[in-house]
């Protein structure tokens, strides 16, 4: 079960009271806690914030963080949760191996908001040992200048550098905006404010080009059907349009293939997303109660990229990734895999359930499994699971 780090969320709540909560609500008696009281006056602008962000997000305002009531609720609410699905793609990308041989790593997020990529970076990367260079990129002057205060309490000064870049994005401007190549970028909830897929693709591209040799981009979108649909049919449009340096266009994950999304092309309504265990923090928790929202899981949408050609997946038969989670009916269980450029309906009766094919019963969505390309399940199917993400 994923956590949040002390620091981290110590961090957010005392800065969060001490820039945002007025004077004259302060008591002095509790100036260095964060009480329930301070979360009623925030739950407001979370409130706010994740009726925008449960809308199409097309429509939002473009500045809608330009109230410092929605800055405040944005840092409460979502950047911790945030912190750990950049985490979780960083891992599923295999970045503290990758990057081993660096002697710096080089990192930009864009459209980072308050910095929430930048200190999931350094929470990520401290075991390295390797310094950091982060540019944060991001149109509102607000929160760079949170993302600036929040980095320089968390991180280690001498092991990691972070500059913020006021930009407004598109694809036209990214390339100048990032002077030197990057190892990581990271667009978290950024492309689905784009109104057109185009620019998306635009912009993605763009920002490939500032990719070093091994070099990864990361999307991360909320789980909501349209965005991760959306989110889905980018993956196919980036296959149908990237060459880079006629080399071919390597998805890394969730994919284990290069094909076309097979679940974008089985069905209408559908949507491959991630959901994840965490250990929800005492104040979310409270939060929750007051708005009504249950954030029991982490559940996000995401696409790692890369250009090297070592990445490029060939098509492996018997490797799958779960996306659905376990469907139990009377006597049976379902699973949905994907793999090998196609969606494969799984069953097996409970009475089939041993040892070859133990891990069946253990499956969770976003697992990597190994099984024969059949539907049926049986006593004298293998089945099992080559890495889990939830235990």
């Amino acid at each position: 079960m994923l956590q949040i780090p002390k620091k981290l969320t110590a961090t957010l709540l005392s800065y969060i009271k001490k820039t945002y909560l007025p004077d004259k609500r302060v008591n002095p008696k509790t100036a260095d806690e964060f009480t329930i009281h301070d979360i009623k006056f925030f739950a407001r602008g979370v409130a706010e914030m994740s009726a925008y962000f449960t809308s199409e997000r097309g429509s939002m305002p473009k500045n809608y963080l330009n109230k410092k009531e929605l800055r405040a609720g944005y840092l409460l609410y979502f950047v911790m949760s945030n912190f750990l699905k950049i985490g979780f793609c960083l891992d599923e990308a295999g970045a503290k191996s990758r990057f081993a041989n660096n002697d710096v790593i080089k990192i930009a997020d864009v459209g980072c908001g308050p910095g929430t990529g930048a200190v999931a970076c350094v929470d990520y990367f401290k075991a390295a040992g390797k310094p950091l260079e982060i540019t944060a990129i991001d149109q509102n002057s607000g929160t760079l200048h949170d993302a600036k205060h929040i980095f320089q309490t968390f991180a280690d000064k001498e092991r990691a550098r972070l500059k913020t870049v006021l930009l407004d994005i598109h694809s036209r401007n990214i390339t100048h905006s990032l002077k030197e190549k990057c190892d990581v970028i990271i667009m978290a909830n950024f492309l689905s404010e784009m109104k057109e897929m185009d620019s998306q693709s635009a912009v993605v591209q763009r920002a490939m080009e500032r990719l070093t040799e091994k070099g990864i981009l990361i999307i991360i979108e909320p789980a909501l059907r349209w965005t991760t649909r959306n989110l889905m049919k980018l993956h196919d449009l980036l296959l149908s349009q990237v060459t880079i340096r006629d080399s071919r266009f390597a998805v890394m994950a969730p994919c284990l293939h290069n094909a076309e999304c097979p679940m974008l092309r089985e069905s209408r309504r559908d949507w491959c997303h991630m959901y994840l265990d965490w250990e929800r923090p005492r104040v979310m928790g409270e939060i929750d109660k007051l708005i009504g929202n249950r954030k029991d899981y982490l559940k996000f949408s995401y696409l790692i990229l890369s250009k090297q050609i070592a990445d490029y997946r060939l098509p492996v038969t018997d490797r799958w990734r779960v996306v659905s989670a376990p469907m139990h009916s009377k006597g049976k269980t379902v699973l949905v895999l994907c793999g090998n450029g196609k969606l494969l309906h799984t069953t097996m009766q409970d009475k089939d359930l041993c040892e070859k094919n133990a891990d069946y019963a253990k499956t969770m969505r976003g697992d990597i499994v190994r099984c024969a390309d059949i539907s049926n399940i049986d006593k004298l199917s293998e089945f099992a699971i080559i890495r889990s993400h939830n235990g």
